[in-house]
């Protein structure tokens, strides 16, 4: 049965404007427009008490990484969601600086180049090279990819780049409400969109193909990884809810993967929105415990 909160949440939600943004192509380029002169949202000061914080900059981007205070040799990887044009929001925080507590891991979070100004060979360009890094530092075995939302498309789109390129990919992947067809065409989003209380068709739609860029291929990988081969990727988990406008994506890929033999664990939960996972509900709250077991699911293994 739906919480409470859940059930309060959904209601309260349309009233942050979200939804009429990503309804709109025109009031999704203002919104993306005015987002441009605010400044990315940092690690508060009870995070900084709890945990190492250090801030890089790679070409004028920012990378944020949340470290336990004994250190670690594992590294979450997170790519955060916004539809490709919206940076880090404050309520990333609270689930990053979760997962570090949970699975004693560090958390490294990309700023990543955005779309309209970028397109996604530019964004994986540059991902690619924070990628490598964290590679030679700690090696891909204690690399896990995790993202929400259109973070979770990238993430997934990566690790199939990585895994064509011949590099090495990492141990897994944990993927939240995840958008991974840009075409916004499956025949379930329409009724969809009248449950989801942030996203819209005709923003996401627009903005998939400012992702996709000059080339215009909004059915290809990796900008709509749903479409590339799943084979000879590393185990995934997925957390989807049956009013996110994305639900098909994430039924999608489980279909796909089953096929394809590829291990990876569904998390379906009724009645939730999108990105329900980042919001102080009891779903949430269990949610995570399920992702901090299955990044640290090896260690408990290796110990007992």
């Amino acid at each position: 049965m739906t919480s409470i909160r859940a059930r309060l949440l959904a209601k309260v939600l349309p009233l942050t404007g979200l939804k009429a943004v990503f309804s709109d192509e025109a009031k999704l380029r203002a919104s993306t427009a005015k987002a441009r002169t605010k400044k990315v949202a940092v690690p508060g000061k009870a995070l900084r008490r709890k945990f190492d914080v250090i801030e890089t900059v790679k070409d004028r981007h920012p990378i944020f990484t949340l470290s336990p205070k004994s250190g670690s040799h594992r590294r979450i990887l997170y790519i955060h969601g916004g539809a490709y044009v919206l940076d880090m929001q404050p309520g990333y925080w609270t689930l990053l600086g979760e997962m570090v507590h949970r699975t004693d891991a560090a958390v490294v979070a990309p700023c990543y180049p955005l779309t309209p100004e970028h397109d996604w060979q530019q964004s994986y360009d540059w991902m690619m090279q924070v990628y490598g890094e964290l590679v030679e530092e700690v090696g891909a075995d204690n690399i896990i990819i995790m993202g929400d939302s259109a973070g979770a498309g990238f993430a997934l789109g990566l690790t199939q780049m990585l895994r064509d390129e011949g590099k090495a990919t990492p141990h897994k992947m944990v993927l939240l409400s995840p958008w991974l067809d840009v075409t916004m065409t499956d025949p379930m989003q329409p009724a969809l969109s009248k449950k989801d209380r942030i996203l819209g068709i005709d923003g996401l739609r627009a903005a998939g193909e400012w992702w996709a860029g000059k080339s215009g291929n909004v059915e290809l990988p990796p900008v709509s990884p749903l479409f590339g081969k799943l084979s000879g990727l590393p185990p995934i988990a997925v957390f989807t809810g049956t009013f996110d406008l994305l639900w098909p994506d994430a039924r999608k890929l489980k279909e796909k993967a089953e096929a394809a033999d590829l291990s990876l664990d569904y998390f379906e939960y009724p009645a939730m929105q999108h990105v329900w996972m980042l919001f102080p509900i009891p779903e949430a709250k269990k949610a995570r415990q399920q992702i901090a077991a299955f990044i640290n699911a090896d260690l408990e293994a290796a110990a007992g």
